[in-house]
């Protein structure tokens, strides 16, 4: 039986490379062969994708880098999410980054592929794992928890924030975090209400799913609020959020 590929079916091309970024840690070395097997890691049928690598950190060769997770914000937000795995990455002495870009992907097979490989390194003992787009952190047993013929499932790609800038001309901020692995831009809702979730979602969705949102644009939603749409730049309104991605800025009209 053959792993369905994960599809886009809102796919219009001329979007940004999608970027991965996907960390590993561990406390021992790649085995000589990962033996990637489709059925049991989830791989969809086709080529590996090729602009994506596998590489290694090393903590004494980097110990500063190393010290970003395992002390201070960067320890306190893997405390949040990681029981047991929490001693696995205090502990881990090597990083395994699986990272690099897919061109204006049509499908999501690269990224299907990708969580395939983190599956099999977890089932060789390796994790926790974060997902540095989305900045989450996902323990060696949520991953194999998985199911390789899972469908796609964008809860598990997004990060979502809510956040106070303490100006009240922007109000709440509800932000994703995430979105540069399908090549699109994060959202950013200004003067967010309670349940603005799921507005803020149906966008990420359909973006996700291959849509394109053009900046400088009024549109309505399926419940016929008016949207108006800008390019996220810091200013003297927005404050700098630390995206690591193009952004756009949703106003509701």
């Amino acid at each position: 039986m053959s792993i369905p590929t994960w599809s886009r079916g809102s796919f219009q091309p001329g979007g940004s490379p999608a970027d991965l970024h996907l960390l590993i840690f561990a406390g021992q070395p790649l085995p000589a062969s990962l033996e990637l097997s489709r059925q049991r890691d989830g791989l969809p049928l086709g080529e590996a994708p090729g602009g994506i690598y596998l590489s290694e950190i090393q903590q004494d060769e980097a110990p500063g880098w190393f010290a970003r997770f395992q002390q201070g914000p960067g320890l306190a937000a893997a405390q949040q999410a990681l029981d047991q795995d929490l001693d696995a990455l205090l502990a881990a002495t090597r990083c395994f980054e699986l990272a690099g870009e897919e061109r204006d992907p049509a499908d999501l097979r690269y990224l299907q592929h990708a969580w395939g490989v983190v599956r099999r390194l977890c089932q060789l003992g390796f994790g926790p794992v974060h997902d540095r787009h989305a900045r989450r952190w996902w323990s060696r047993g949520q991953v194999l928890g998985w199911a390789p013929e899972r469908p796609f499932d964008l809860s598990r790609e997004l990060g979502l924030e809510r956040l106070d800038p303490g100006d009240e001309r922007l109000g709440q901020l509800l932000l994703t975090r995430g979105l540069a692995k399908f090549g699109r831009p994060d959202l950013v809702l200004v003067r967010a209400q309670p349940g603005d979730e799921q507005l803020i979602w149906s966008l990420a969705s359909a973006l996700a799913d291959g849509a394109q949102l053009p900046a400088g644009v009024a549109m309505e939603n399926e419940q016929g609020l008016e949207l108006h749409l800008l390019d996220y730049q810091p200013d003297d309104l927005l404050p700098e959020l630390g995206l690591a991605n193009e952004a756009l800025v949703i106003f509701k009209g």
